[in-house]
């Protein structure tokens, strides 16, 4: 099993000499590292698989400037294996290649009996230079965006960065993970409490494509460019969805929920105007009782 190591540097990509190089299994037991290597003058490597586990899962992995990287998933097969996947290393920067983003998309759950709305986003990143984006500390991240007023509870997902550093910095999520080269996702969560009406998405920087998929179908979503899509289902669930393409920064998403007739509010006033008309009719009664007594 042989492949290669290449470093990418604003002019070229060359092989990368004297790095060491890492295999690892990973199987439903567990994964560790069952080989190492040193790349050669042109920065190719070499593994020797004695008895290779058909059902696990390979990749390969190096360090350079203090950051990992991974190559994909390799299969082994009996009497051999995949191509190992060429591997590219990055030089680091504090400042640049701004981390920009490419695509936003946002699913509204329903209600909770508690009032609060779960949110879900996936957003696409885009590293558009030939370094590696780092932070120095987490007081300057190398991205965040603002979230909805009020928003708690974050949880993130399985993302392309690491996720042990990608945290809510004020209003925002910050993500302070390095971001390599290239399109990067991530998946996170959170809730917002309970909003009679109008709810607003802030939207802080330009995107190329916006997305909002609501269950509850009776509310609406206005914005910056968003038509109705129209209803898809997705895993058994009915959402309606919004689509807007070329997203500017410094608007507004207002998302508009239809208030339940029974909400707390309706029902206070109904049961004041029930007590009311109860009140009411037996005023009229009494009255009528006591006139019929009273002689002439």
């Amino acid at each position: 099993m042989t492949g290669t190591l290449f470093h990418a540097t604003a002019e070229d990509s060359t092989g990368l000499p004297g790095s060491n190089v890492l295999l690892h299994a990973v199987t439903n037991f567990g994964g560790a590292a069952i080989d190492s290597a040193d790349t050669d003058r042109n920065g190719r490597y070499r593994f020797f698989v004695s008895h290779p586990d058909t059902s696990a899962e390979y990749f390969v992995s190096v360090e350079h400037d203090d950051i990992g990287y991974f190559s994909s998933v390799i299969r082994m097969f009996p009497g051999g294996a995949d191509s190992v996947p060429t591997i590219v290393v990055y030089d680091t920067t504090y400042a640049e290649p701004v981390i920009e983003l490419r695509e936003r998309h946002i699913i509204v759950r329903h209600q909770e009996t508690d009032g609060t709305r779960q949110f879900i986003e996936l957003v696409t990143l885009v590293n558009g230079g030939r370094t590696t984006r780092i932070a120095a500390d987490t007081s300057t991240p190398v991205w965040e965006g603002l979230l909805p007023a009020g928003a708690f509870d974050i949880s993130v997902g399985q993302s392309d960065v690491g996720v042990g550093a990608i945290y809510p910095r004020g209003a925002s999520l910050a993500i302070a993970a390095p971001v390599t080269p290239g399109q990067k996702q991530v998946l996170f969560s959170y809730l917002v409490p309970r909003v009679d009406g109008r709810l607003g998405i802030p939207i802080d920087q330009p995107m190329d494509r916006l997305t909002v998929s609501i269950q509850d179908t009776t509310a609406t979503a206005e914005g910056p460019g968003l038509m109705l899509f129209g209803l898809e289902n997705v895993g058994g669930t009915v959402f309606k969805r919004y689509d807007a393409e070329r997203v500017s920064q410094n608007s507004i998403v207002s998302l508009q929920f239809r208030q339940p007739f029974l909400s707390t509010k309706n029902a206070i006033l109904m049961l004041v105007a029930a007590v009311a008309l109860l009140l009411s009719g037996t005023l009229t009664w009494w009255y009528r009782k006591n006139v019929q007594k009273t002689p002439h």
